[in-house]
């Protein structure tokens, strides 16, 4: 059997799956059934150094997040401080967040991209130190990502999401907050890419950091009215049917793998005035 085999037989356990949680009547536990379908999946098949739970997200300013349907985050330095139906983290061992909807609207759709919005804005963007046996150096963490995957559509399609994630866009304006990638199961997959017209290449745009070093590169260059290859955005539509949950797990896999986190400070958490952590590598 190939990949895409594999991953579309998942994709339609999962599907089945979700159909059968709707002999559930209560909203609120066919939500919970939808998300939990998804995380046992991810807690599973994810390399065991990410862990896969609910819950909300902390600062150290002691700021949380909503609840959000699935966290991704660091399984070997983060601690987990509460831990019951939704559980608590700090925001520097988080990787980042999937909000997961029964059926995509654009309501449904508007809902998720604000709350990806407000939960990036806790992102931190403080330097981290890091001791190995021969060196200290520091490194800024990378900022978290944002997904919205849905089960189905609701009389609408990929592209009138495509419209409604640009409209959004301008809303939000700074690329920091944007959602990073947009999966409906058996339908098809949304994110931005870059495609330079001068070269003729073009590159997905999966990663928040990338993409603002774009922006801020594009910005740089016309203050300074400086030569530039001819660059855009666009947000192209991947209609894959039963093989897009495949596709949904590499971009994540590479959005995970390209990423590196700080080590949460809980000292700092009780106190702002303690000297930073020293995290030491072996």
């Amino acid at each position: 059997m190939q990949m895409d085999e594999f991953f579309a037989h998942v994709e339609e356990t999962l599907l089945a799956m979700f159909s059968q949680s709707g002999f559930t009547q209560h909203a609120g536990d066919k939500g919970e059934n939808r998300e939990e379908i998804l995380r046992d999946f991810l807690s599973t098949h994810l390399p065991k150094r990410y862990g896969v739970i609910k819950g909300e997200i902390i600062t150290k300013d002691g700021v949380h997040s909503h609840a959000a349907d699935i966290i991704i985050y660091d399984a070997l330095d983060c601690p987990i401080l509460y831990k019951a139906k939704t559980a608590v983290l700090p925001i520097e061992g988080v990787y980042g967040i999937i909000e997961v909807k029964s059926r995509l609207s654009k309501a449904e759709f508007l809902d998720a991209s604000r709350k990806i919005e407000s939960f990036k804005h806790l992102a931190p963007r403080d330097l981290s130190v890091i001791q190995t046996r021969e060196y200290v150096t520091v490194h800024r963490p990378s900022r978290p990502f944002g997904i919205v995957l849905g089960y189905e559509l609701d009389g609408n399609s990929l592209d009138s999401l495509s419209s409604n994630w640009l409209e959004e866009n301008n809303r939000i304006h700074d690329v920091n907050y944007f959602v990073n990638l947009v999966c409906v199961l058996g339908v098809g997959l949304l994110y931005y890419d870059q495609v330079n017209l001068t070269r003729g290449e073009k590159g997905m745009l999966l990663d928040t950091d990338e993409f603002v070093n774009l922006v801020l590169t594009i910005h740089k260059h016309k203050a300074n009215k400086e030569p530039m290859d001819e660059i855009i955005t666009r947000i192209p539509k991947e209609e894959f049917g039963n093989r897009s949950f495949g596709r949904f797990f590499v971009y994540l896999l590479i959005m995970l793998f390209r990423m590196k986190l700080s080590v949460p400070d809980l000292g700092r958490y009780l106190d702002p005035d303690l000297p930073i952590l020293t995290f030491r590598e072996s």
